[in-house]
């Protein structure tokens, strides 16, 4: 393998590794045992680790080493405008494109997300949750647009396992407002769609703004 796919395959094995918190934030990453883990050499390591810390996920800290990136809820509050935006348009492009068979597939998105809410697995959950909004994006047929939905629901994935802490009233209250998304979609009904996304996104504040 090419050094550029081995750096590819290194970036994106590391960043599974950190949206599934198998690095808590603020845990140490050493490039030694992730080479040998994987099974390649300390080069596409380093490449793939510098092209996390551009992108937020890893933090560089001179004279002390690589580091899981802490996000502050201060910056997710912030991160909350720009999703709103992407997932609104993601929303319009869907309700106009999205087919038959599509809708299906979003059907068994939502259930199994809801599924593991239901079990209490809010890992998982958070990772279904996220399929969703991919998933919408996806169907909106705007590659550019899918892309930055997908960095934003990364960060989202990553951090919420550490941010929010879930009941069962927010279990239940998630549920019921992405079976409402599902459904406004399924009919093709942009407004209330987005109207309830905002309402998802203006729940996402509240939990975020929780100790």
């Amino acid at each position: 393998m090419k050094i550029s796919g081995l750096k590819e395959y290194v970036y994106q094995e590391l960043k599974n590794k950190l949206i599934m918190n198998q690095f808590k934030p603020g845990e140490r990453i050493w490039e030694e045992h992730l080479a040998e883990e994987l099974g390649v050499s300390r080069t596409p390591v380093r490449e793939a680790i510098n092209q996390l810390v551009a992108e937020g996920f890893i933090e560089n800290r001179p004279r002390k080493g690589i580091f899981a990136a802490e996000i502050t809820k201060d910056e997710l509050r912030k991160m909350l405008d720009v999703r709103l935006a992407l997932e609104s348009l993601a929303i319009k492009e869907c309700c106009k494109n999205i087919t038959e068979e599509q809708m299906k597939e979003l059907d068994a998105i939502y259930h199994t997300f809801a599924k593991a809410l239901e079990d209490e697995e809010y890992s998982k959950a958070s990772q279904w949750d996220s399929e969703i909004h991919r998933f919408i994006a996806q169907v909106a047929n705007n590659k550019k647009l899918a892309a930055y939905v997908n960095d934003i629901q990364d960060v989202f994935a990553y951090t919420r396992g550490y941010n929010i802490k879930w009941t069962k009233e927010k279990a239940d209250r998630s549920i019921r407002e992405h079976k409402k998304i599902i459904e406004a979609i399924k009919s093709r009904n942009e407004e209330v769609a987005i109207e309830i996304v905002q309402k998802d996104i203006d729940s996402m504040r509240e939990l975020l703004s929780e100790e």
